[in-house]
């Protein structure tokens, strides 16, 4: 029966660090471009949707709408064209609401899609920073083992570094 306090052989430290011995360290996938994704699973209307909601929310829009009324309101006083209550004004821009309403929905549907692709992108990013990590740690002791320099004062650091990411404790020279 082995001493719980006693080293782990190398290749039990890899196994638990999840490396292969002489593995390939550049096995990990590549990032993927989370607007490409998205990209590739909106449907035509969805990017439709899109493209009039991103229209719909820029300062241009605004400054059209604004103008387009203060013009509508000036004819229909001048004329008598639509005059005031400004009836035809205003069932125009009910029914552009109502219309605005379900693709800005459909837009935000989209945006929320992005948001989940974002996040399960920096989940697989931090992932593999933490196992470039966790190799180079690995390795850092591997040389200083060879070199003859003691590492039993950096073993207990170690051990909560690895207890706190989630592993069983590494156990070093």
């Amino acid at each position: 029966m082995e001493r719980p306090d006693a080293p782990l052989p190398q290749d039990s430290i890899e196994r638990e660090l999840g490396l292969a011995p002489g593995g390939d360290p550049e096995r990990h996938p590549t990032v993927d471009s989370v607007n490409a994704l998205l990209k590739e699973r909106l449907t035509p209307t969805e990017r439709i949707c899109r493209k009039i909601a991103a229209w719909t929310g820029a300062p241009a829009a605004l400054v059209a709408a604004i103008v387009l009324q203060v013009l509508w309101i000036a004819v229909g006083l001048a004329t008598h064209w639509d005059p005031y209550p400004f009836v035809f004004l205003l069932t125009c821009s009910n029914v552009a609401q109502l219309v605005l309403i379900f693709v800005i929905a459909v837009a935000q549907r989209q945006s929320s899609m992005h948001d989940e692709l974002r996040a399960e992108a920096d989940h697989g990013a931090l992932s593999r920073l933490l196992y470039h990590q966790q190799t180079q740690e690995l390795l850092l002791v591997r040389l200083a083992e060879k070199i003859g320099v003691g590492t039993t004062d950096m073993a207990a650091l170690l051990k909560t570094l690895a207890r706190d990411a989630g592993k069983d404790e590494i156990a070093v020279k």
